[in-house]
């Protein structure tokens, strides 16, 4: 497991009061062991004072409320909270009363998600140092915490059963179309020695693979050089699988280093140092960019580093090269804390995790979006992508709705797990009911499409003998509804997903207008004296007439026009026909079929007034008689659909990955 936390021994080496020389000796033995980093092997020398009675009763209880709290740290900073909630505790029964405790016991029962005791220990460290803010900053986190735990996202987390052990089995990459690569500490594992840190055996690199029905192959080192004796852990590979970076900690030598090794046949080639920051910088956690240009990393207290573990960035030379000088990714990423595990995707989504930004405890997985040294603020992906525990190595398919993670939390196989995660989609539906607009009954058989104009396609439907009808919406898209039924008009409603954070059914009823039997006149359509030439108001006015012929497609319609009966029989009908021919021209250019129209000029023939030839009348009384009507030829024209027509079934995941990798049968 190489994600320990970094060491802060001036929260340890506390002012010691006057006791035995002995129990000196034994406290200063555990503290040699802990500056090593040797936390198991500190545990035992710890417990010597920690469980020992003692004559004089305020020694026992000073020594034994020391030693109960560096036992705690000891599994604090080895990843094993649970049993450090014990010694805190232990700790604080003996009386034990430096501000330390408090502050160290709100974090482990904060990462166990035992917020309300944690909230108690963090107000009481507050009472003793209440200009603390990173304690301000936890407390409002715990508050946090306990509504994300309650309203969780609509993310799903389920353990890898099928891959992980009772070992520590954490950090998976991609690794080809159908592979993954992760570390392991079980017993396969090549280094057979105790890891101080961890009281774990040293890890290895591991492969596993996904059959056609999503379910991994039994799982093997990796062959070849890659892995040796000490720890290797955090891999990223290029998508040819012929090249791989991944972090190496030599206990012998100290820190961690980045390590490059090349495909050879089926094996793996020895490994070849990155040289970022020379030797004298802790670094590891590795990911590669889309492109394969540059490696994302984490270095420990590097030169122009926020403090702690920061994220950096290094462009690699051709071919994975040398890499050019490091670059922070600054103080939107970083903190004082430690931010580690970086995954970069192809669009620029960085996830990351970190123990510093506002979180449920433990290492959270946070988002952000940008490049170089340019990032939003970082989203905290809350439950259950999160949980108190440490929550890292997230991993995310290039959709983003699927991938894998890494946890110790409870319910696990070993002390980090590996995890799948998906988004769950979110369901949109829309319903309603057609209805006669005069009487609202229900209007069965009417015809519904639904428009999607971002992908040209359409949906279509019948409504029931109730006038319902229903379609299934897909997540951030706009849609129109265009309705038709036979003698009636057409009408149209649009709903849309976009910007909607949760799932809803819209419900959108319908009114269509009975057609009318009789002519109907349009208004303000004007020519000039004489003149076929449509007025520019007259063409305004017609994109009324445009708007319900497009939401009532299965209409046929006859372009009326009428004169007065001044001028002879002959003209008159000749300019009315070529008025009703403008009209219809005019709706022609604006996009209505031309199929669906036709032109028809009647001259003085049908006059609504007294107004005939000889007679005389006022100009209004002939305005009367000139008009342009429309009048319902048919009500079942089938037009053309220039979309695309699909069901709304269609899968839109061809991933089978991740179907059944979470089946703990093999």
């Amino acid at each position: 497991m190489l994600h320990i936390r970094r060491l802060s021994l001036a929260l340890l080496l506390v002012a010691a009061c006057t006791f035995s020389a002995s129990a000196q000796k034994e406290l200063e033995a555990g503290d040699k062991l802990f500056n090593l980093e040797l936390y198991f092997e500190a545990v035992e020398a710890y417990k010597k004072p920690a469980t020992k009675n003692y004559k004089e009763k305020e020694k026992t209880k000073d020594v034994k409320g020391k030693a109960s709290f560096r036992i705690a740290e000891c599994y604090r900073l080895a990843n094993y909270p649970k049993l450090a909630e014990g010694w805190y505790d232990k700790a604080l029964k003996a009386g034990f009363s430096d501000p330390e405790l408090h502050i160290q016991y709100a974090r482990i029962l904060r990462m166990n998600e035992k917020y309300d005791l944690a909230i108690e220990q963090y107000n009481a460290y507050l009472g003793l140092k209440p200009d603390d803010k990173e304690a301000t900053r936890a407390l409002d986190g715990c508050k946090l915490a306990k509504d994300w735990k309650a309203t969780p996202s609509r993310y799903e987390v389920e353990n890898m059963k099928s891959v992980n052990t009772k070992y520590s089995d954490y950090g998976v990459s991609f690794y080809k179309s159908n592979g993954i690569v992760f570390t392991s500490t079980r017993e396969e594992a090549t280094g057979k020695k105790i890891y101080g840190r961890t009281g774990e055996e040293f890890s290895d690199l591991f492969e596993s693979y996904a059959d056609k029905k999503g379910k991994f192959s039994d799982v093997k080192p990796l062959e070849g050089e890659v892995n040796s004796s000490y720890n290797e852990g955090a891999s990223t590979f290029n998508k040819a699988g012929t090249l791989a970076f991944y972090t190496i900690c030599d206990s012998k030598k100290g820190g961690c280093r980045i390590f490059m090794s090349k495909k050879q046949g089926t094996t793996w080639s020895a490994p070849e140092t990155m040289g970022l920051f020379g030797d004298t910088i802790t670094i590891g956690q590795p990911a590669l960019s889309g492109d394969e240009k540059t490696l994302y990393f984490v270095a420990t207290n590097a030169p122009g580093g926020l403090g702690g573990r920061d994220i950096w960035m290094a462009n690699l030379g051709k071919g994975g090269g040398k890499p050019e000088a490091p670059i922070n990714l600054g103080a939107a990423i970083n903190t004082p804390g430690d931010e580690m595990f970086p995954y970069i995707t192809k669009d620029n989504t960085l996830y990351f995790s970190s123990d510093y930004h506002l979180g449920m405890g433990g290492l959270d997985v946070f988002r952000a979006e940008g490049g170089g040294t340019t990032w939003s603020t970082p989203e905290n992906m809350k439950a259950p992508i999160n949980s108190g525990a440490d929550d890292f190595a997230f991993v995310a398919r290039p959709t983003k709705d699927k991938g894998f993670m890494s946890s110790n939390r409870e319910g696990g196989k070993g002390s980090d797990d590996i995890y799948i995660w998906k988004l769950n989609p979110l369901i949109f539906n829309v319903a309603g009911i057609v209805f006669d607009d005069s009487t609202r009954n229900p209007l069965a058989n009417s015809d519904i499409k639904l428009l999607n104009p971002d992908d040209s396609t359409y949906q279509s439907v019948t409504t029931d003998s109730k006038g319902q009808y229903s379609f299934k919406l897909k997540e951030n898209a706009s849609y129109q509804l265009l309705v038709s039924r036979r003698d009636y008009f057409g009408n149209s409603a649009e709903v849309s997903t976009k910007n909607q954070p949760v799932s809803k059914n819209f419900t959108i009823d319908i009114p269509l207008k009975p057609v009318p039997l009789e002519e109907i006149t349009l208004e303000d359509i004007l020519y000039d004296l004489d003149s076929d030439k449509l007025r520019d108001t007259s063409k305004t006015k017609l994109m009324k007439l445009v708007g319900i012929l497009k939401t009532s497609p299965n209409l046929r319609i006859g372009i009326n026009s009428h004169t007065d009966s001044r001028g002879s029989d002959e003209y008159n009908l000749d300019l009315s026909q070529r008025r009703a021919q403008s009209v219809v021209n005019y709706l022609i250019e604006q996009g209505i079929e031309k199929e669906r129209l036709t032109a028809q000029g009647f001259g003085e023939t049908k006059l609504l007034n007294r107004c005939a030839n000889g007679v005389q009348c006022t100009e209004e009384e002939h305005q009367i008689n000139r008009r342009t009507t429309f009048k319902v030829l048919s009500s079942d024209f089938k037009g053309i659909i220039k979309y695309k027509r699909v069901t709304g079934q269609e899968s839109q995941d061809g991933d089978e990955m991740f179907n059944n990798a979470g089946d703990d049968k093999k």
